[in-house]
């Protein structure tokens, strides 16, 4: 049930299913996560946990190397049921400061759905943030896939592909507007737009 970059999130559960957050010592998530995972494991508690990290490549003595950032440091994914039960047995583990709950009521709060199928359409079943392939070029068109801009289409105006983002000209409210966006939420449409 440990939880490795290669470890692959329960499909039973999906990402969708009861997915909360615990709060976390910023810099120790894998030991946070791997105590949780341990206790879990010793009372026989069904979770997984997850997380979210983003491909980085580095330059080191002029190669490229591969290495994981976590996405939202400070924070644990957790996937399952948990109730106050579960919650008194996993507070007060080493790294772990608390779950997110609310504040007024003390009720444990899970991760909207929606918010989790946004992360979903980007991480991989591991929890990884893969940059796509790019292929996005100035001068052709995209649409933008996810977010509240979603289905708009603009022609691309420039491409950083050091920071996996493109800036579109988009047309909004009868002008055109620059919209930069990350390369996972947009699609190119493979034509070039004369401008």
């Amino acid at each position: 049930m440990t939880q490795g970059y290669e470890t692959v999130i329960s499909d039973e559960q999906g990402y969708i299913n009861s997915w909360y957050v615990f709060h976390v010592k910023s810099g120790d998530e894998t030991k946070a996560r791997n105590n949780l995972v341990r206790i879990c494991e010793r009372k026989d508690i069904k979770l997984n946990f997850v997380i979210p990290t983003a491909i980085k490549f580095i330059k080191k003595e002029k190669q490229r190397i591969k290495s994981y950032k976590t996405v939202f440091p400070g924070y644990v994914f957790a996937n399952g049921i948990i109730d106050v039960e579960i919650y008194n047995i996993l507070k007060g583990i080493p790294s772990v400061y608390r779950l997110l709950r609310d504040r007024s009521t003390f009720t444990l709060l899970p991760v909207p759905a929606e918010e989790m199928e946004l992360l979903a359409g980007i991480m991989n079943v591991h929890g990884v943030i893969e940059a796509p392939e790019v292929s996005f070029k100035e001068g052709q068109s995209a649409v933008i896939t996810k977010g509240p801009l979603t289905s708009f289409k603009g022609k691309i105006v420039s491409v950083d592909k050091h920071k996996s983002k493109l800036t579109l000209l988009v047309p909004f409210l009868g002008e055109e507007r620059r919209v930069e966006i990350g390369f996972l939420f947009a699609e190119s449409i493979d034509q070039e737009v004369s401008g």
